[in-house]
């Protein structure tokens, strides 16, 4: 090891890697190269599905625009950080106080317990490289621990802060940009330059679901910029509240006001809540010091305020649309809906399996499915034949009781004879198919193989609140219980759509107004991490939070005055905070996670250099 340092010395002579070793040598600069590559990174991917997944999805070759290309320039970048560490452990890493190593210990248990889930996977594949659309495997959480670590380590002063600053105004600046046309419904990555860059070719096409009237940058969705804001701006806001430099105060300043934009266009409601939190959480922690500039912090809120209502008259109140449902979620919270059936509320209440034939339960009446005398035949609850006609393939009726419903044959070359498709209002539902003994079963289109309607375990607080929080509710309601199967090891990082009652038809009947919406995700942080790497590991998770959070409290709470350091720790802390917030209603995702890590990297470090000057 000794060898390869001397020979970076004796090069340097000729080629300007002095910059990488001895005194002037910054070690958190790659920190900051990251921070700023990482969130921009949009690139089509192709994917070939395992065959797990590919009964899932229906077809093995997929394309990832948003999650894989960031996934893989993190792991390259970690390879370097380890490089790095290797090379110069001595000068990285420090002897740490108490803190620290408890925070390093929650993070190895964490980590270890994410390792044991995936090696126990019945699903390795995603387990350990992610799903082909978000790539959070055991591999690119590994990266997360890297920056986490290296940040703690390699962030020595004060004055490495810019490297943080910096990065994250760049990233404002540019996904404003991009948001701006995004929100107006020209975007940017789908024009002619755009489809060159993160297809190759001009003559790619692009599918970005996302209507007018929001934005999403280069992080995969909007309500991901939420939790990018959630971050970002408590952090500029409190750091141009206490910046004296003038120039400084007011890049800072429209660094802060970016920010707010690309909150209210993303629509985001997590971010939203994670902005508030964390205002909340500093207007009662530090207020005894922000009383003192009470005079420009009133000036900047009311200009906040009047940009805000000028930016909703101009989008005709599109900014703030999804902010009343958010009053009415958090109203419905504490409704007593115990009783609430939300069969009652679908088209169809029930799918049943009954010698050899299928039920279809609807509100007033029963449709039987049976296949007789080479025929297919419908009756009623009292078994009575209704009227059904066929027309090229099609079954319809005039039958009062059932006219909206008609049902369509198609051939198939699987083990199945042939496919009977419901279709209600003339959208096709649910596929039933028929058999070599002339049953009829439901059936998954994608596999051919016959299926039940699952009848999940809820959470009882959330019965009848299914549609809360954009159906979150309904998501977290047969998510909760499964925890109870992941006490000690999750079913592996990632593979949450695997676990997930896909077959809980009539609930997403009513969730989604529809029953085929594959649940990938259970857009909530600790959710995904209790399902996915273990109780445990969530346990792991929340100490080092509340070790970072508690330190930070004790360090910066209820102060008179502050010095240049203490700013940075508590413009830090709110930010950490407001992800952490956002994270009750959003995942951990490639586009924003490092950005995450590598603040509360920073955080930690900037916590035990205060720690340090006060016990000096």
């Amino acid at each position: 090891m000794e060898n390869i340092k001397n020979y970076f010395k004796e090069k340097s002579r000729y080629f300007p890697l002095k910059f990488f070793i001895g005194k002037p040598v910054n070690f958190f600069l790659p920190i900051a190269i990251i921070l700023t590559i990482i969130p921009l990174i949009v690139h089509v991917r192709g994917i070939l599905l395992d065959s797990d997944t590919t009964r899932i999805y229906g077809r093995a070759p997929q394309t990832d625009l948003f999650s894989q290309e960031k996934a893989s320039f993190l792991l390259f970048f970690s390879v370097i950080l380890i490089i790095i560490s290797a090379v110069f452990f001595k000068k990285i890493f420090e002897k740490k106080d108490k803190t620290i190593n408890l925070i390093l210990i929650g993070t190895f248990v964490f980590w270890i317990f994410t390792l044991f889930s995936a090696i126990f996977s019945a699903h390795k594949d995603y387990a350990f490289n992610g799903a082909y659309d978000r790539a959070e495997g055991l591999i690119t959480i590994t990266c997360y621990m890297l920056l986490l670590i290296y940040s703690i380590y390699t962030f020595k002063t004060t004055n490495n802060y810019k490297y943080i600053v910096i990065p994250i105004l760049i990233l404002v600046v540019i996904l404003s940009f991009l948001g701006i046309f995004q929100y107006t419904g020209h975007d940017l990555i789908n024009s002619k330059i755009g489809k060159f860059l993160v297809i190759g070719n001009l003559s790619g096409q692009l599918s970005l679901m996302y209507e007018k009237g929001k934005l999403y940058g280069t992080l995969y969705h909007y309500d991901y910029v939420g939790s990018f804001v959630a971050i970002v701006l408590p952090l500029l806001v409190i750091l141009t509240i206490f910046e004296k430099k003038l120039v400084y105060k007011i890049i800072l300043g429209i660094g802060s006001l970016l920010s707010l934009w690309l909150l209210f266009g993303s629509t985001s409601r997590a971010g939203l809540i994670g902005v508030v939190v964390s205002f909340i959480f500093g207007i009662i922690l530090f207020g005894k010091t922000l009383l003192k500039r009470w005079k420009p912090i009133l000036i900047g809120l009311l200009s906040l305020i009047i940009l805000v209502i000028a930016l909703n008259f101009a989008t005709k109140g599109i900014i703030f649309e999804r902010v009343p449902s958010l009053v009415s979620d958090a109203l419905s919270i504490f409704k007593d809906t115990s009783n609430f059936d939300g069969s009652n509320y679908t088209p169809i209440k029930d799918i049943k399996y009954v010698d050899g034939h299928s039920e279809v339960v609807l509100p007033n009446e029963t449709i039987k499915i049976s296949y007789e005398n080479n025929n297919y035949v419908f009756r009623n609850s009292k078994d009575e034949i209704i009227n059904y006609s066929e027309n090229n393939r099609v079954f319809t009726t005039n039958d009062s009781n059932f006219k909206n419903i008609s049902f369509k044959y198609t051939k198939t070359s699987g083990r199945k004879v042939g496919f009977i498709y419901l279709s209600l209002d003339g959208n096709a539902i649910f596929a039933f198919g028929l058999n070599h003994d002339n049953t009829i079963h439901l059936v998954d289109s994608n596999t051919n193989n016959d299926i039940d309607v699952a009848h999940p375990e809820v959470t009882k607080f959330l019965i009848g609140k299914e549609k809360l929080g954009s159906s979150r509710g309904y998501i977290w309601s047969r998510s909760i219980p499964l925890i109870k199967n992941n006490l000690i090891l999750g079913s592996g990082p990632d593979t949450f759509i695997f676990q997930f009652p896909q077959n809980d038809f009539i609930g997403k009947y009513y969730a989604y107004d529809t029953p085929n919406m594959l649940v990938d995700k259970p857009h909530n942080l600790y959710l995904q991490i209790a399902l996915n790497d273990g109780l445990i590991a969530l346990i792991a998770f929340l100490c080092i939070m509340f070790i970072y959070i508690f330190d930070s409290i004790r360090l910066y709470a209820f102060k008179n005055n502050y010095n240049h350091s203490q700013i940075l720790g508590l413009a830090n802390s709110l930010g950490i905070i407001g992800y952490l917030f956002g994270g009750f209603f959003n995942d951990s995702v490639v586009s924003i996670a490092p950005v995450f890590w590598i603040v509360l990297g920073v955080g930690i470090a900037i916590n035990f250099i205060n720690r340090k000057a006060l016990n000096n």
